[in-house]
Parts: structure tokens; sequence; C-alpha cells
């Protein structure tokens, strides 16, 4: 018996989700420790160089990997349903489009959230060279780029898983 659409829907917005919380973590963890290590207590710790070349870099890591984690998925979702090509390329690619933003949202929330900690707002003003909002434009940018990737992995596996079914 087949599972409802909206099941394959719902586990690709919970895998950007998931992993989009993992890196907000990592990159949170992984600022702390620098800060720790290179900053000096109550500096800021865009201040040090360091800090601020691992923060840039989590940043660019999150927004880079939204394709991939949409590839991931769409080859999921078009290997569960080979023979609903059509059904398998919507929900991926109108999943990964709306789990990245999640998949955004949970990252750069882990990862400015450390620096919060250590003192800097991490955001407009105060010295960081980010302006928030334009974070924002570059996430609407990027998602759409990861629906399509999930949309064609997920075209492409299910065409390939049944044309493999059907050569058995």
């Amino acid at each position: 018996m087949s599972r409802p659409v909206y099941v394959y829907a719902l586990a690709v917005v919970g895998l950007f989700a998931a992993l989009g919380a993992g890196l907000g973590l990592a990159a949170n963890f992984i600022l702390g420790f620098f800060i720790e290590q290179f900053v000096e207590p109550g500096a800021d710790p865009l201040d040090s160089t360091q800090v601020g070349v691992m923060f840039l870099t989590s940043i660019f890591t999150i927004y880079a990997m939204g394709p991939m984690t949409a590839g991931i998925a769409g080859v999921g979702v078009g290997q569960a349903l080979p023979d609903r090509r059509a059904v398998a390329s919507i929900v991926a690619g109108a999943g990964s489009f709306i789990g990245f933003y999640l998949f955004v949202g949970l990252g750069l929330f882990f990862t400015f959230t450390v620096l919060a900690e250590y003192g800097s707002g991490g955001g407009g003003g105060g010295g960081s060279p980010l302006d928030p909002s334009s974070l924002l434009t570059l996430m609407l940018q990027v998602s759409l780029p990861v629906g399509l990737v999930g949309l064609s992995a997920a075209y492409l596996t299910s065409k390939i898983t049944q044309r493999a079914a059907s050569a058995q």
C-alpha cells in the first residue's frame, strides 16, 4: 500500500529542518570554540579575524548545502515514487523550496546566537560585516535553484528507477 503524498513532502521538509539545525548547532559550537580561543573576554568576537572568517564560512556553508540537501531529498522521493514521476518532482521541488526556508532560518539562528552570547549582535550596525536583510534577500534568491534541484533530482531518479524496474 502506498503512502499519501504529503508524507513524502513532510519528510523532505523535515530533512531540511534537521540538517539546518545540525549545521547551525555545529557552527554555534565551532564559533564558540574560536571565540574562547582567540577573543579577549569582553571584546567583540567579530573583531577577531579568525572568528570573522569562521562566521562567514559558516554562513556560506549553510547556503551552499541547500542544493545538496535538495538533491539528496529528490533522490529519495524519486526512488520512493518511481511510477509517479510528475508527483515525485513536484513533491521534492516544493518540499525543497519550502524546507530551505526552515533550513536557513534554523542554521542562521544558531549561528548568530553564539555571537549574541559572547557580546556581538552579529547583525546590522555594531561593527558587523553583514546586513541581516541582505541575508533574507539571498535566501529568496537561493531558494529557487534549491527547489529546481529537488525537482530535477526526483524526476531523473524516478525515471531511472522506473526503467530499471521495467527492464527486469
